[in-house]
């Protein structure tokens, strides 16, 4: 989808500030030096809502063959 290695999640506790402070600046780093983001204009979901319908009819047909239907 374009988003690789834009998205980020760490677990942080309201303890850690430092911690907070240095994933923020590390991440921060990182997308700049990536450059502008490839969704920026106008975003096809019509691309992404076929990928996520192929992706569900896969599923459907893999609970199916595992339930005997």
């Amino acid at each position: 989808m374009g988003l690789e290695g834009r998205l980020h999640l760490d677990w942080i506790s309201s303890a850690e500030a430092q911690k907070f402070v240095q994933v923020v600046t590390d991440f921060t780093e990182k997308i700049k030096a990536m450059g502008p983001s490839p969704l920026t204009g106008e975003l096809d979901l019509s691309a992404i809502e076929s990928e996520c319908e192929a992706e569900i009819e896969a599923k459907s047909a893999e609970v199916e063959s595992v339930e005997g239907g």
